[in-house]
């Protein structure tokens, strides 16, 4: 009988917020601002070390795209044919002899659910801005006339929701206004009184929503984000019983990241927030996602204070999340509120987090502290440009990690650690590590930590955990992704080595995929379109040599549905957007 996931475990938040802290395509770039969108989007820059090993757009267009086509073309199989087209929307452009749009318009008539729904959603992440592209994804979201004749009948709930999904998702890569104001007039229908949208495409709308800001700064970009206020916070405050409830606790975090730190906007919702959590202990308390939602929400448009400064200029929402980590009844808030309080930054909170983690004997309370003040040193540093900042925090955690025995509150300390920046702790974090290999979750976050040091000399060990991992699929793709950012070059050949060894299930190759994906390595290339190509393998290996094709030619900083992923309240997650197998934040 397999056991319920804890998804008050702070390594669930971690996951769905990691890729910006790692950036393994940016891991030679000057770390990001809390405060700005690269800290939640990821940096764009990158060294030219780095640089030099990612694929250029020739190997895009003249090696990958052409091989990703002739398998779609020449493959009964749904799931390499699916992966292959999500892959060529990865790449970013079109071969000058076919487009992505070509290849996936058939495939939205397909008999098949899965394949269907992933040509829909490819369009989305191809993210091309035409007029074409738009109409199409537009009709399907409304299930209109268009959307009906290019289906070939009615359009399903979860094809939908994957279309309304790809509007958002256009508009934020194309960071066009005129993108985004199309894309908003669809979305404004989907929430408004009398849709037929189900809950799943409501919950896409909203999270689209959250991702039109556009880049112009103009009237026609201001008059746009007025407007995708006035709908996600009207939606949010409409009574529209218990039930709704849970799509309305998507609104916050969305609105969170349209408006920003600063302006009435951010003001207005930071208040109304702010009286949502008040009423905690009141018969009028709402929902406990939306409570969540609301203190993740508060966590980011909370302006960062310097580390040495008190502010009360904040109309109450440092002392409400304060008095939310210490009280509230749901659990999850409370531990929402730590982080939210770590982002605000400040003496204060750091002070409250301090506290916390020496007086709490429970171990998940006190990996969240951890985890919480790992954040706010990590953003005390970006903030003032220095390596590792003069903070009691780094001490009292590297004290606790000597003598934990817990595997989860060792791994939240080795991940806290990393993000301060705390060198002086690397030894006791190897030591740790070569003591701990078969406790996965501890190993596992120890080599994240250690990468997130950038500690070269952990490569040994870690290598270690990778080849002791090759039958524990999560620890692999931790131990991969460390070596990856620490720059062990033969960790590619392993990985593909791996990929086509006797011994491949489904998790393992996912994991291996995901590895390959986020290191961006050229070299991988050539052996992936063998792989692509090689039928003896069987479907799941030439399927996820696909995935990781796509991965390695992204020219994103950070995995496409990081957009989405990032702050979102993954407690109040539908199959659409996160089941942990086939929602859009699953999908590699």
């Amino acid at each position: 009988m397999p056991l319920e996931d804890d998804y008050d475990s702070w390594d669930y938040w971690w996951e769905f917020n990691k890729d910006r802290f790692l950036q393994l395509r940016a891991s030679d770039a000057p770390a990001v601002q809390t405060g700005g969108d690269d800290f939640y989007l990821g940096a764009t820059r990158r060294g030219e070390a780095r640089d030099a090993l990612r694929p250029s757009t020739q190997d895009a267009v003249d090696v990958v795209l052409p091989a990703l086509r002739q398998a779609i073309i020449g493959s009964p199989h749904r799931d390499v044919a699916s992966a292959c087209l999500v892959a060529m929307a990865k790449v970013g452009r079109d071969h000058p002899e076919f487009t992505l749009l070509e290849l996936a318009r058939p495939m939205l008539r397909s008999g098949d659910q899965e394949v269907r729904e992933t040509a829909a959603l490819a369009i989305g992440i191809g993210a091309r801005g035409d007029g074409l592209s738009l109409e199409l994804l537009a009709g399907l979201a409304l299930d209109d006339g268009a959307g009906r004749a290019a289906r070939g009948g009615t359009v399903d709930e979860r094809m939908r929701a994957f279309a309304t999904y790809g509007l958002g998702l256009t508009a934020q890569r194309t960071g066009d206004v005129q993108v985004a104001t199309r894309a908003f007039g669809v979305l404004r229908q989907l929430l408004a009184e009398g849709t037929t949208a189900g809950r799943d495409t409501r919950i896409a709308a909203i999270h689209a929503l959250g991702l039109l800001r556009p880049q112009e700064r103009s009237h026609a970009g201001a008059k746009l984000v007025d407007d995708v206020v006035a709908v996600l916070d009207g939606y949010f405050v409409r009574d529209l019983g218990g039930a709704e409830e849970f799509v309305q606790a998507h609104c916050p975090t969305a609105l969170a990241k349209v408006v920003g730190t600063s302006g009435l906007h951010a003001e207005r919702l930071r208040d109304r927030w702010v009286t949502v959590l008040k009423a905690h202990t009141q018969s009028s308390r709402r929902a406990n996602p939306v409570m969540q939602s609301c203190v993740l929400a508060l966590g980011r448009v909370l302006e960062r204070l310097p580390a040495d400064a008190v502010s009360t200029a904040d109309g109450g929402a440092r002392a409400v999340l304060l008095d939310v980590a210490k009280d509230h009844p749901d659990r999850l808030s409370r531990h929402f509120a730590l982080v939210a309080l770590a982002q605000s930054g400040g003496r204060v909170a750091e002070r409250a987090l301090l506290a916390e983690f020496e007086r709490t004997s429970q171990v998940q309370r006190k990996a969240w502290a951890a985890l919480a003040l790992g954040l706010l040193v990590h953003g005390d540093r970006t903030a003032n440009g220095i390596a590792s900042p003069d903070s009691p925090a780094i001490a009292v955690m590297h004290a606790e990690l000597r003598t934990a025995k817990e595997p989860g509150l060792v791994g939240a300390l080795g991940v806290a650690l990393g993000l301060c920046g705390a060198t002086d702790a690397a030894d006791t974090m190897r030591a740790r590590l070569r003591d701990g290999i078969t406790k996965e979750k501890m190993a596992g976050y120890l080599c994240v930590g250690l990468a997130l040091l950038s500690d070269r000399s952990a490569i040994d060990d870690v290598r270690e955990v990778a080849e002791f991992a090759t039958r524990r699929p999560e620890l692999m793709v931790q131990a991969a992704l460390a070596l990856g950012r620490l720059g062990d070059q033969a960790i590619v050949d392993d990985i593909l080595r791996w990929m086509a060894g006797s011994e491949v299930n489904l998790s393992r190759l996912a994991a291996l995929s995901t590895a390959l994906a986020r290191i961006g390595d050229r070299r991988s290339l050539a052996p992936l379109v063998r792989m692509l190509h090689d039928r003896e393998l069987g479907t799941l290996p030439r399927a996820f040599a696909a995935v990781a094709l796509g991965g390695v030619c992204d020219g994103r900083a950070v995995p496409w549905n990081t957009p989405i992923a990032v702050d979102t309240n993954y407690r109040a997650a539908v199959p659409t957007l996160s089941d942990q197998q086939s929602g859009i934040l699953d999908i590699l």
